[in-house]
Formats: C-alpha cells, sequence, structure tokens
C-alpha cells in the first residue's frame, strides 16, 4: 500500500546567494565534496511529524523535471526522530559537472513495498564547499547590510565615537560619553528629565538650591519685593514690597502634606490669593479641637476628695466648681485664676449651677443646705434650713429668677431667689435636673428610676423613658428652648431627645455591648455641641471627654486624665471646662472650643506671618498666623 509524505525540509548545502554576478561572471558551481551530508524533515499526511525506520532512495537528475539521471544510491533503515533525518550521500564528484543538479528523493517506511516520491527536486548549490575566498580581504559591502539582519552587537567589538546610541540598557564602562538623552539610566543634568530609581551622590553639590521645587521636608526662603508672587510648595516668603499690597497665590496642584509660609517685612502688606476652588481652613485660631489647659489644682482631701461639679456662664468667663468634700471656688476669667469666697467651710457640696451672665448662682451640699449668691459668688446665703436633706443638683433659669433643686425626696422650686421653696414633685431615690433658658422645661432624671419632663416648671411631670432594668441616671442636660436633651448614666449609654423628651435615641453605644460609667454631660444652649465626661478607665471610652459638634451624630474623644467628674459647655459653644480626679490630686481643666471656619480672603500687613499647609480636596489648613485680617466666610 502506497504511504504519501510531504518533505518540510532544506539540504544544509541548497544556500543560493541572494545576490548573482553578472551573467558574464557566472560561474558553475563548484562541486560539493563527497560524501556530503543532506537533512530534512518528514511529515506525514495528517501534519504530524514521522517517528521510526524509514528506507530512502535518493537519485541525481541533471534537470528540474524529466532529465537524465546520473546517480543514484539507496539507504535503508534509516532512524527519524520527530521529523529529522540525515543521510550521507557518497556521489562522486564528476556526477555534479553539468551546471544543474537536482536530488530525487524517495521514501518508505521500513519493510513497505512500494516508495513516495517527494516533490519538487531540490537544487544542489555550492554552499556545501564553504571554503573561505582567497580574494575575501579585499571585498568591500557597503549599505548591503540592513538595520532589519543586525540581532546585537558585543559592545567590546564597538569603538570611536557612536552619535545615537538609542536603547542603551547599561553603559558602566562608556568613557567619554558627551550626551545620552535616550540611554536608559543616564542622568544628563544639562536636560530636563525624569530620572527614576534610586540615585547616590557623593561629594558637595554646590549652589543656593533655588531649583529645588517640591521637595517634602524641605522648606527654602525666598525674598521677593514683587506685587505678585506665585507661591511654591514648601518654600517660605519673605515680602519687602513697598508700593501698595502684594498679591500671593496658593500651588496650583500640591501635594497633601505641603507646607508654604509668607512673612511681610516691607510697608505694603499682602493678600493671600486662591486658585479656583481652593479654600483655607482656619485652623490656627478656630479649630475642632479641645486646647486642654490645667487651671487648678487641689489636694485639700487628697483620699477622697473629687470635683462634684462646674457650671459656666455663657460666653464662658465666669466659672465655678465643688469639692467633695472640699470647697467651693470661682474663676471670673475664664478659669486663669480662682479664688473660694468660703474659705473655712469645708462642705461635701454635690452641685453648682449660675445665671448665663455669671451673677448669681446657687449650689448644694449633702446632708446640708442650698447656697445662693447674687453678687458673682463673693457672698453666700444659706437657703432651705433643713440639715437633714441631700442636695445633689441644682439648676436655674438664664435670668437666675427660677431656682431648682433635687434631694432625695423630690424636685423643689423657688421663684424669689430661694427665701421659700415649693415641692413640685416626689422621689424615692436621688435626681438630676435641667431647665430651660426660661425655666419653664425641666427635665429630671431619678437615679433607680425614669427621665421626667415638666413644661410648666414643674407644676405637673410627664414620665419620658423607663429603662429596664432602672439606670443609675448621674447627669442631664437642655437647650436653652428645650427641645434638646441628654442624659447619661452610670453604667449605661448616652441618651439624646430632640422633641423635648417625648422620644430618645440611644447614642455612644460600645461595640461590644459593654456599659460605660458616664458621670457628667453638658450642653450648649443650641444643642449642637454637646460633651461627656467618663469616671473611670474602663469601657469603650476609658478616661475620655467625648465632644459633639453636629448635635450628637458624631463624636471626638479628647482629654487627659484617669477620672472626669464634671463638665460644663458654655452658653455659646466657645468654652469647655472640666475637673478630673487623677488618684492624688484634683485637677481642673478648660480650653477653647469650636468648629472649623472656613475664610475667603486673608490679608497681611508689616510684619504679619501665615503657614498653611494643603490637606487635600482643593483645601489649605491655616496652621499659624500672627497679625493677620481674616475675615469670616461660613461656619
Amino acid at each position: 500500500m502506497k504511504t504519501a509524505f510531504l518533505l518540510s525540509c532544506l539540504a544544509i548545502f541548497t544556500l543560493i546567494s541572494a545576490q548573482a554576478a553578472p551573467a558574464q561572471e557566472q560561474q558553475r558551481p563548484a562541486a560539493p565534496p563527497t560524501p556530503f551530508t543532506y537533512q530534512g524533515k518528514l511529515v506525514l499526511p495528517n501534519g504530524l511529524p514521522a517517528n521510526g525506520n524509514f528506507d530512502f532512495i535518493v537519485t541525481v537528475y541533471d534537470a528540474a523535471t524529466g532529465g537524465t539521471a546520473t546517480a543514484q544510491i539507496e539507504i535503508d533503515t534509516v532512524n527519524v526522530v520527530d521529523g529529522i533525518f540525515t543521510l550521507s550521500l557518497p556521489f562522486p564528484a564528476n556526477r555534479f559537472e553539468s551546471d544543474e543538479s537536482y536530488l530525487d528523493v524517495q521514501v518508505r517506511a521500513e519493510g513497505g513495498t512500494a516508495f513516495s516520491q517527494l516533490s519538487p527536486r531540490l537544487r544542489i548549490g555550492s554552499v556545501p564547499l564553504a571554503k573561505i575566498s582567497e580574494t575575501s580581504g579585499a571585498l568591500s559591502c557597503t549599505g548591503c547590510i540592513t538595520d532589519g539582519q543586525i540581532v546585537s552587537i558585543a559592545g567590546s567589538k564597538i569603538t570611536g565615537s557612536v552619535a545615537n546610541a538609542v536603547n542603551a540598557v547599561n553603559a558602566t564602562n562608556a568613557t567619554n560619553a558627551v550626551t545620552a538623552q535616550t540611554a536608559l539610566n543616564a542622568v544628563d543634568l544639562t536636560n530636563a528629565q525624569t530620572v527614576g530609581g534610586n540615585k547616590t551622590f557623593t561629594g558637595i553639590l554646590s549652589g543656593n538650591g533655588s531649583g529645588l521645587l517640591n521637595v517634602p521636608g524641605t522648606l527654602k526662603w525666598n525674598v521677593s519685593s514683587a506685587n505678585s508672587v506665585q507661591l511654591q510648595s514648601n518654600n517660605g516668603y519673605v515680602l519687602t514690597n513697598s508700593a501698595g499690597s502684594a498679591t500671593v497665590t496658593l500651588p496650583a496642584s500640591p501635594n497633601v502634606g505641603d507646607v508654604v509660609r509668607v512673612i511681610e517685612k516691607g510697608t505694603g502688606g499682602f493678600t493671600l490669593a486662591m486658585n479656583s476652588g481652593q479654600s483655607i481652613l482656619d485652623w490656627a485660631t478656630t479649630h475642632q479641637e479641645t486646647i486642654w489647659t490645667r487651671q487648678y489644682t487641689t489636694n485639700a482631701f487628697p483620699a477622697t476628695s473629687v470635683y462634684a461639679a462646674i457650671a459656666s456662664s455663657s460666653d464662658g468667663t465666669r466659672l465655678a466648681t465643688v469639692e467633695y468634700p472640699g470647697y467651693l471656688i470661682t474663676s471670673q476669667n475664664s478659669g486663669q485664676t480662682w479664688t473660694s469666697p468660703m474659705p473655712s467651710d469645708q462642705r461635701n457640696y454635690t452641685s453648682v449651677a449660675m445665671s448665663s451672665d455669671g451673677s448669681k448662682m446657687i449650689t448644694g451640699v449633702e446632708g446640708g443646705y442650698l447656697y445662693t449668691s447674687t453678687d458673682w459668688g463673693v457672698t453666700w446665703t444659706p437657703r432651705f434650713a433643713d440639715a437633714g436633706r441631700s442636695w445633689y443638683s441644682v439648676a436655674m433659669s438664664s435670668d437666675g429668677s427660677k431656682l431648682y433643686a433635687a434631694n432625695n425626696q423630690g424636685v423643689y422650686s423657688s421663684t424669689n431667689g430661694g427665701v421659700s421653696w415649693t415641692q413640685r414633685k416626689t422621689a424615692v431615690h436621688i435626681g438630676y435636673l435641667a431647665a430651660s433658658a426660661d425655666g419653664a422645661k425641666l427635665v429630671f432624671a431619678e437615679n433607680l428610676g425614669d427621665v421626667w419632663t415638666s413644661t410648666d416648671s414643674g407644676a405637673t411631670w410627664t414620665d419620658r423613658l423607663t429603662i429596664s432594668p432602672y439606670n443609675q441616671w448621674q447627669s442631664v442636660a437642655s437647650s436653652s428652648d428645650g427641645s434638646k436633651l441628654v442624659a447619661v448614666s452610670d453604667p449605661g449609654y448616652l441618651w439624646l431627645s430632640s422633641d423635648s423628651g417625648v422620644t430618645w435615641t440611644q447614642k455612644l453605644i460600645s461595640p461590644s455591648g459593654a456599659n460605660t460609667a458616664w458621670a457628667s454631660v453638658s450642653m450648649s444652649s443650641d444643642g449642637t455641641r454637646i460633651a461627656a465626661a467618663v469616671s473611670t478607665l474602663s469601657g469603650i471610652y476609658p478616661g475620655k471627654v467625648l465632644i459633639s459638634y453636629d448635635g450628637g451624630n458624631s463624636w471626638t474623644p479628647t482629654g487627659v486624665g484617669t477620672s472626669w467628674n464634671a463638665i460644663t459647655v458654655a452658653g455659646n459653644g466657645s468654652r469647655i471646662s472640666a475637673a478630673m480626679y487623677d488618684g492624688v490630686l484634683n485637677k481642673l481643666y478648660s480650653g477653647p472650643i469650636s468648629t472649623t471656619m472656613i475664610v475667603d480672603t486673608i490679608t497681611g500687613i508689616k510684619d504679619s506671618a501665615v503657614e498653611l499647609v494643603y490637606i487635600g480636596n482643593n483645601q489649605f489648613a491655616m496652621v499659624s498666623s500672627n497679625g493677620m485680617t481674616i475675615p469670616p466666610h461660613n461656619y
């Protein structure tokens, strides 16, 4: 049975010159030496390479088709592997004396009966002779090698000047290289370019660095007398302009953390200008953070004494705090200095409240009296002369005309400065009070009981919040209109109401479910700023003061210390004061509290200065300023 094969091969001697000599100089190809080697690839009809032993008949003809056979040889049992076979053809050299000679190949599987003839015949050239031309030394070739024929050249083979070395990967030993603009890793300091990777320089980098821009962690000062200055990131500018105000413009595309500084030493002043979409946050004077300063320290009763309560005027300048046991202490200058108006009276003070201007005050004592003052806390008068009562909470209207106090028997009120009192609500446990500015709306949280509200100065009450098991309420606070309320317990949670106590929402819930030891809570007149103090190191907010700037929706932990006992927020929300006990000393802290202010323009005069840092989202934060004029934009 006849088997068909395909020959996918060229003999190693069949290379014919691509550039023929002129016709008059053509010569008969030199006869190959004998024997010569013929190698090819045998492919089956299904496209797969042949494997196994095969028999071959190779015949030399003087023509591509037909012609006369000049030599023939049969070679049996040739091993073919992956289609590759090699034949040694011992034809006599005189069989190739004609101008052209062709090989005719026939093949069959070993042991087969019929040969398959491979087509076409293969012309035999003179390359197999491969002798070196005796005259090649005198030959030259200009332009006969194209770019496509060059794969690679060893660098050691190249000498002389290379003008256009493109795609040089490594030029470690390149000597006298003038420029290498496109050579990888080559640094050409005469041209603007991006240099990647780590570079190490030794020696001294001379010059004044005037061209170094946008280098984080460095700041170079520039002196300018111009009336228009474009600020660059991480640069400082000393302005010396005198003919009119200079306009200095912020960097257009800064990176987060970039800093700019401006100092005016001239007489013309300057205006800080922003690019489209940019804004400046005034963090230099009013930022969303409380800066705590220790205002007062006492260790009169280090074993058990704590600050029990603290009260503030609406603007935060007047403060009063009481110790349990200890003294009543007041300040008339936002806590910078403190005095004790009753230095010889050591009592178990529990609570204190004051009018919005701070002129009128009331304080309560456990197992003692109520005391009132109408002269900014200079003198005090005992009220409700019943030593058997324990007053744990006091409150008053903003003008000081209505007074309220709670003890272990209920809630009492006075409308004549504390001269006489009327019981407004009965109770079986101590409780905590807060009042609206007009004194009409009240909130009362009874320890181990419910939270109650009144809208008629305590004449009638409504049970608003019941927790089972009963909460140990510690403190309540109210906005000036009485619509916003807050209450805390120990252990427990912080509760908020925005409808005068009709409904309540649980806030500051520990992710682990653990209750927090809340000690005291206070809010601004509008109810937007709320501060709550934690008394122990347990729970999710150990030893912290939490402040909300948005009515309780979000909270920021702040403060220092271990056990916060009392806290108050000024009515206008400008300041916060808090008291703590660290196990040895009673310490009182106070500080400013405000939200971020966005400003439109910033101007400076002689000797003024400003520093800004870019914080992203087209916003710069003013982290320091001196002598600047900063008109507000919005809050």
